[in-house]
C-alpha cells in the first residue's frame, strides 16, 4: 500500500486544524503535527483512518528566523522514522486540500518520484543579498505582538543589515540560491538527502532571513536530484500581501474548491 506522510505546522486556529485533519484523514496517510512551544494547551485532534503523531519536542518558532527550518527538519525526522512514504507533504495548520484526499493521492502517483515545488525561483540580487548572505539579527521579537518589542527588534536589525553592506559583508559567496514556497511535497529519497545535509543547512541558514523558503529549493537544485524537481503552478492557492498572506473564510471554500489548485492557505473561520 502506498503511504503519504502530511507534516503540519500548527500555532492557532485549531477548529481550521481539525477540518484539516478531518479531510487527511485516510488509510494511506499518516499525519504528524509540530505544535509551537508557545501552545500552552495542546488541542485534541483525533483520525478514525490516518495515524496520528504529535512531536513532543516541540520548538519555539519565531518568523523568519532559523526556527521555522528547525520545525520542518524535526517534521522530517520524526516522519521518516515512521516511514518509507511515497511522499512528505509539508502544510501548515491553516491550509486546507481543495480536492479530495484519494484525488490527491492519485495525482502524487502519476507524478511518481517528483519533487512539487510552488513558485520555484531565483530570488533578486537584493533579496538574496538581505535574506541569505547577510547575517540577519535580532529577528526574534521581529513579528512580535508586543509593538515595543518588535518596534526594536525592526530597528536593530535594520540596523545591523546596514551596516554590513556598508562594510561589504557578505556570507554564503559561493552558494546559488533558489525559492519557492517553503509549503511542498518531496519524496523519500529527497527528505533522506535533506536530513543527511542537516548539519550543514543549519550552519548556513543560521542567520538567514525567511531562510525557510531557500533551503530545500536551494538543496535539490544543487544536488543529483534537480532534475526530478517540479515547478507546479496549480500546487498551492496562496495570496501574498506585502510580507503577510491574506486570509480566506470557511465560507469561500467551495468556490475555491472550483479553482483546480491541489492546497489553499491560510483559512480563517
Amino acid at each position: 500500500m502506498r503511504k503519504h506522510a502530511f507534516l503540519i505546522i500548527a500555532h492557532n486556529e485549531f477548529d481550521i486544524l481539525r477540518l484539516l485533519v478531518s479531510k487527511l484523514d485516510d488509510l494511506e496517510t499518516d499525519i504528524f503535527i509540530h505544535f509551537d512551544r508557545k501552545v500552552k494547551t495542546i488541542p485534541i485532534i483525533k483520525t478514525e483512518k490516518s495515524g496520528l503523531f504529535i512531536l513532543d519536542k516541540r520548538i519555539d518558532v519565531h518568523w523568519g528566523s532559523v526556527s521555522q527550518i528547525k520545525c520542518e527538519l524535526a517534521l522530517f525526522e520524526e516522519a521518516a522514522g515512521h516511514g518509507p512514504y511515497e511522499y512528505y507533504h509539508l502544510l501548515s495548520g491553516v491550509h486546507l486540500p481543495l480536492k479530495p484526499i484519494g484525488e490527491i493521492l492519485s495525482l502524487f502517483d502519476s507524478w511518481k518520484d517528483k519533487c512539487i515545488l510552488s513558485g520555484l525561483c531565483q530570488s533578486s540580487p537584493y533579496q538574496e543579498r538581505l535574506k541569505v548572505r547577510s547575517y540577519n539579527l535580532f529577528l526574534k521579537h521581529y513579528s512580535s505582538m508586543n509593538g515595543v518589542l518588535r518596534n526594536i527588534s525592526q530597528f536593530l536589525w535594520k540596523a545591523c543589515v546596514a551596516i554590513q553592506r556598508v562594510l561589504g559583508i557578505k556570507r554564503n559567496r559561493e552558494i546559488v540560491f533558489y525559492k519557492a514556497s517553503n509549503w511542498l511535497s518531496i519524496t523519500q529519497e529527497a527528505v533522506d538527502y535533506i536530513l543527511s545535509r542537516k548539519k550543514e543547512i543549519l550552519s548556513t541558514y543560521r542567520y538567514s532571513f525567511c531562510g525557510d523558503e531557500y533551503f530545500i529549493p536551494s538543496e535539490l537544485m544543487s544536488s543529483p536530484l534537480s532534475s526530478k524537481v517540479i515547478d507546479c503552478k496549480d500546487y498551492l492557492l496562496h495570496n501574498i500581501s506585502r510580507s503577510n498572506a491574506s486570509t480566506y473564510r470557511l465560507a469561500e471554500y467551495e468556490d475555491l474548491c472550483k479553482t483546480g489548485y491541489l492546497f489553499a492557505r491560510k483559512f480563517t473561520k
